[in-house]
């Protein structure tokens, strides 16, 4: 995907975050904000020259959905360009500091997935207020990068 559309997935994940409960909706509220960051953390990544942009749609790792000139659609491996999650698959390079803090603060949130989505954590304030701590940062540390200023 091109950074362009993970500009505006993210501004609308963002909008649509804003209007769930975290706690009563936190499952949804959850996967809205982990989307959001994938979507920067993309951007940001290909802002970095560290992954292609290009108008090819990730499935997993290597496999990508290519459009064709027809309007019709076919699966391609391909060299690097969104990942599914931060580290999923890993972008080899060096990387700038913001990238790095980026990845840090997405993993502050992963780091709730699979106790409270998939295990027996209850989500409370604490798993919010942490939650939305990192994304703040992630929100700030992205914004020159999906916005191409970076």
């Amino acid at each position: 995907m091109k950074i362009a559309g993970h500009r505006g997935k993210f501004d609308r994940l963002v909008a649509l975050r804003q209007r769930l409960d975290p706690i009563e909706d936190f499952e949804l509220w959850y996967w809205t904000t982990l989307t959001a960051c994938t979507n920067a953390y993309n951007a940001a990544v290909h802002d970095a020259g560290l992954t292609v942009a290009e108008g090819a749609f990730s499935t997993i790792p290597g496999m990508y959905v290519v459009p064709d000139t027809d309007g019709s659609f076919h699966r391609e491996l391909r060299e690097l360009g969104d990942v599914s999650h931060v580290g999923w698959p890993p972008v080899d390079g060096d990387k700038p500091d913001d990238i790095v803090l980026l990845e840090h603060a997405i993993h502050r949130i992963e780091v709730f997935r699979d106790p409270c989505l998939r295990g027996n954590r209850r989500p409370d304030a604490a798993v919010v207020a942490e939650c939305d701590d990192a994304f703040a940062v992630v929100t700030s540390v992205a914004a020159p990068r999906v916005k191409g200023e970076a």
